[in-house]
């Protein structure tokens, strides 16, 4: 898994690991990311981090949704400099999705994973990393998510 760094093209090694709720009482004080995370500790957050880079560049939220066979993104963010036109790295929002999906096909899930987009970014999902709309969720599974894997996760070309 790599992000891009936006100005020079170079791949980065990324890395996703879990956030304990130490942590993630800390990223709401560093005032780099949107949304209060400290809502997300009684579930499973992860960050995004690139080798030589202390900070974390992405975040994510996941919920367990075992009745639904699903994994739900609660909470997906990039760090504020790398959202928009003038973002530093590349890559993070979809190493992120890519990793949700993985956790899906581990918890025998079929890839489907689920969200709720809580801001405009809904046509976004859909175009960019194969979302399908079900009214209330966008949802991705099956060959999409293994889709997802292979361009964010797997592939380091």
């Amino acid at each position: 898994m790599y992000v891009i760094h936006a100005e020079t093209g170079q791949k980065l090694q990324a890395t996703i690991s879990k956030l304990d709720a130490k942590e993630i009482a800390q990223i709401n004080k560093t005032k780099r990311f949107d949304f209060n995370w400290n809502k997300e500790k009684s579930y499973e957050v992860y960050k995004l981090t690139a080798a030589g880079i202390d900070e974390p560049l992405g975040l994510i939220s996941l919920a367990d949704r075992p009745d639904d066979i699903a994994i739900e993104i609660r909470l997906l963010a990039s760090s504020l400099e790398n959202v928009g036109d003038k973002k530093q790295y590349q890559r993070i929002a979809g190493c992120m999705i890519a990793f949700a999906c993985r956790q899906s096909f581990k918890a025998q899930y079929g890839g489907y994973v689920c969200l709720k987009p809580k801001t405009d970014l809904k046509d976004h999902y859909r175009g960019i990393y194969g979302f399908e709309s079900t009214k209330l969720f966008l949802v991705t599974d099956g060959a999409n998510s293994l889709s997802l894997i292979k361009k964010y996760y797997e592939d380091q070309e």
